[in-house]
């Protein structure tokens, strides 16, 4: 399956938000009370999920139906008409859920009735956009030589955007054949010419060789939950590096759980992101081929990765996001809504570096100026007394 691929699953594309019982308000997700709020009147909704397994679904057989299902181009953006002040705008293409920008009312649509899957589970919001805001505080303050502007940032009433990114995890039981070579450090002693005092030596060296000796073998391993990213917000390098995540704590999906954030459908084809798993797989499969062929040193001349039982999941998780630019580029954090990992792309202040460099350089000429002066130094600070008391 090349590229990515957009279905019609029938019925109308349509958006919703939920009312408080009380003032008719719209509710969004608190993460602080794991329930649904008002943000007017503060009534509290709580949200039960049911208690059921999240279940792994059969990779080959999804990509045999995605293949042999209608498909439709998604590229357009969409327009929606807002259900509380019936204003009408435009949704960028892979967004699910939003706020008005009229009446900044939370709407969640139906977008996956386009898309070939759609989430079966998603881990909720725990860390609210001000914790999120010191969180990322914090990380500027650690960071050395970072620019004015960017501890301005950190002041200023930019807010966090709360996202829920779209991720594939992927299981597979794997076998693998291998050919390679193991390596054997040992010494032999050898006779060498050197001078010494201007005179010619014979000298005895023990000198290091690499005894190769060939090697074949199978291993068998499974992954379990390999995540990969399924959006393209987020550089892959960022998204990846939020982990690691409860997954154990999914709950079934349900638009409750958007309302007040925004939410992204998968811009990543499934099998594209199975590409990815299989490298991450590799790269592990590779360095149990090192272990098992032992030695000191390790050769692979041939390896055959068999991939079997493949699962997958489609989950969404919670991520705070916010961007700084700094002359001229744009640069992108994020911040691990469960547990507050933050990781971004950070700018450097080049006048920072300049005057740090430049007090290290006259830190250094100072001492060795006292270092070859000692005897004029201790002069001056002998006399300095007297001229202190002249000074007077």
């Amino acid at each position: 399956m090349a590229g990515f691929t957009k279905v019609i699953k029938g019925g109308a594309f349509t958006q919703k938000t939920f009312p408080c019982s009380q003032c008719g308000a719209s509710l969004v997700f608190s993460a602080d009370d794991t329930a649904l709020k008002c943000e007017y009147c503060g009534a509290i909704n709580y949200l039960y999920p049911p208690k059921i397994p999240i279940y792994e679904q059969d990779l080959d057989k999804a990509l045999a139906k995605i293949e042999q299902t209608p498909r439709y181009n998604l590229k357009a953006p969409k327009e929606i008409k807002c259900p509380v002040c019936a204003a009408t705008f435009t949704l960028e293409p892979h967004i699910r859920s939003t706020r008005c920008p009229y009446c900044n009312a939370p709407i969640v649509t139906n977008l996956d009735i386009f898309m070939p899957l759609a989430p079966e589970s998603l881990l909720p919001f725990k860390i609210n956009g001000k914790k999120a805001k010191e969180i990322f505080k914090k990380w500027v303050g650690s960071l050395w030589f970072a620019p004015s502007e960017l501890e301005k940032y950190t002041r200023s009433d930019s807010r966090f955007e709360g996202i829920y990114l779209p991720y594939w995890t992927f299981d597979a039981d794997t076998t693998t054949h291998f050919q390679g070579y193991r390596g054997d450090t040992y010494y032999e002693r050898v006779q060498r010419v050197v001078y010494i005092d201007g005179r010619e030596q014979m000298v005895e060296e023990m000198e290091p060789r690499i005894e190769w000796t060939p090697v074949q073998g199978e291993i068998d391993r499974h992954f379990d939950d390999i995540l990969i990213g399924a959006t393209k917000t987020l550089p892959r390098r960022l998204a990846d590096s939020l982990q690691p995540w409860d997954l154990e704590n999914l709950v079934p999906y349900d638009d409750k759980y958007l309302s007040g954030f925004e939410s992204e459908t998968y811009s990543v084809a499934l099998d594209d992101g199975f590409d990815y798993a299989k490298s991450y797989m590799e790269f592990a499969i590779r360095e149990a081929v090192r272990a098992r062929i032992g030695g000191d040193h390790q050769k692979i001349s041939y390896i055959q990765i068999y991939h079997e039982n493949k699962s997958f999941k489609y989950i969404l998780l919670p991520v705070w996001t916010a961007h700084f630019r700094y002359r001229g580029k744009e640069y992108r954090f994020a911040i691990n809504a469960r547990t507050g990992v933050i990781k971004g792309e950070r700018p450097w202040s080049s006048w920072k570096i300049f005057f740090a460099v430049l007090f290290v350089l006259t830190l250094l000429g100072a001492f060795f100026f006292m270092s070859e002066n000692e005897g004029a130094v201790t002069h001056f600070f002998e006399t300095l007394p007297s001229i202190q008391i002249q000074l007077r």
